[in-house]
């Protein structure tokens, strides 16, 4: 059992259109990932938006389809792709469950939860890369806090836009905190 409350949300309110134009530069798109993995501290599960490099299978993934991006510890990684997202697709399914309900009324489908919740992972002891968008007077205090950067350039003159190194969510909410906040910042999914 995983409690959906403690699960970290974020949406895409935030994504702008330069948002993509950095990630053009990049070579990347940018999605709304859910993602879920057993860690050490415990069972660590989030929804929010990434970057996804070309090379990765997610990059691809577009209009009505989703997908299932699996790495197991036999089969290594492995996708499963097909349409679900948008009206007619997601009509189609609701449909086919009802008419389901009417064909075996009565029938119930068993499943099979352990009765104790998972314990959840704090999502400050994920790691990942981090991409930034902070304001242009903001740049020599990134250098310093940040280190040594990736800096990506599309022509927006007033701000300053790069890649972090690996880092844990609280040392990268730590070091935006040290420059003042940033306009914008998006994780990075690894390839």
């Amino acid at each position: 059992n995983v409690r959906y409350e403690e699960i970290y949300t974020e949406g895409i309110t935030k994504i702008s259109a330069a948002d993509f134009a950095y990630a053009k530069q990049m070579n990347k798109s940018i999605k709304l990932l859910a993602m879920s993995r057993d860690k050490k501290e415990g069972f660590f599960a989030m929804v929010a938006p990434f970057m996804i490099p070309r090379t990765h299978p997610l990059y691809s993934v577009s209009d009505v389809f989703n997908a299932v991006y699996v790495h197991g510890n036999m089969l290594g990684d492995s996708m499963y792709y097909g349409r679900g997202a948008g009206k007619l697709p997601t009509a189609s399914a609701v449909v086919s469950d009802v008419v389901d309900c009417a064909r075996h009324p009565g029938k119930t489908v068993m499943c099979f939860w352990e009765n104790e919740d998972v314990k959840v992972a704090d999502i400050e002891s994920d790691q990942g890369k981090f991409f930034v968008r902070v304001g242009n007077g903001q740049k020599e205090e990134a250098l310093t806090v940040f280190g040594s950067l990736a800096e990506i350039n599309v022509g927006i003159a007033e701000e300053f836009a790069f890649m972090t190194q690996v880092m844990t969510e609280k040392e990268f909410n730590d070091k935006i905190e040290k420059i003042g906040g940033c306009i914008n910042r998006i994780r990075i999914l690894s390839a």
